[in-house]
């Protein structure tokens, strides 16, 4: 049986992110110029998220996406949540879904732009994920502050790519105790 705690480290850190200052997109902390991914509609999550430095993020998920809710702090800003798979052919420096949680309002911005056709493309596709070109930015004056939203179209949707590198954990066939501790 594989040791159940090496699943603990593999991922770590995986993310995806918008550097709407750098004009740029993240994932797992490089810098890459990315052309394309893959949205799984059915993961939205909408709500609230606190990003401090040296705190771990605080997201605060409402049950049903798109639900009205109180901020849980002053701190908190509106934040939304999809799992996006990313390939190396489309500039990512590995292929795989990484989770895009963010409460910054470019990212924001970008994805209510999209969301409508997904939405409905969703409906008419179930089980699909929607496949998204990026197509540049555009600088757009939020506040007190200019940034850098990216610009992004639907293309249509695709069969949810598998996800070979998880390794599902097998029953133990240990006839003593279950239980680890």
């Amino acid at each position: 049986m594989n040791n159940p705690f090496d699943a603990l480290d593999s991922g770590a850190g995986a993310y995806f992110s918008w550097g709407s200052q750098a004009n740029a997109w993240k994932i797992d902390g490089a810098e890459v110029q990315l052309t394309g991914f893959l949205i799984d509609p059915a993961s939205l999550k909408t709500g609230f998220g606190k990003l401090a430095t040296g705190e771990a993020p605080d997201w605060v998920w409402a049950e049903i996406p798109g639900t009205k809710m109180t901020p849980p702090s002053d701190e908190h800003k509106a934040a939304v949540y999809v799992d996006v798979y990313v390939t190396e052919a489309d500039g990512a420096p590995s292929e795989g879904w990484k989770p895009w949680a963010t409460n910054a309002a470019a990212s924001r911005t970008a994805l209510k732009a999209i969301w409508g056709e997904i939405h409905a493309g969703a409906a008419k596709n179930k089980g699909k994920v929607a496949a998204v070109k990026v197509t540049g930015s555009e600088s757009v004056k939020m506040g007190p502050a200019t940034v850098r939203v990216p610009q992004l179209s639907v293309t249509g949707f695709v069969d949810r790519p598998g996800d070979a590198a998880v390794e599902q954990p097998s029953p133990s066939s240990d006839d003593g105790d279950d239980d680890l501790f």
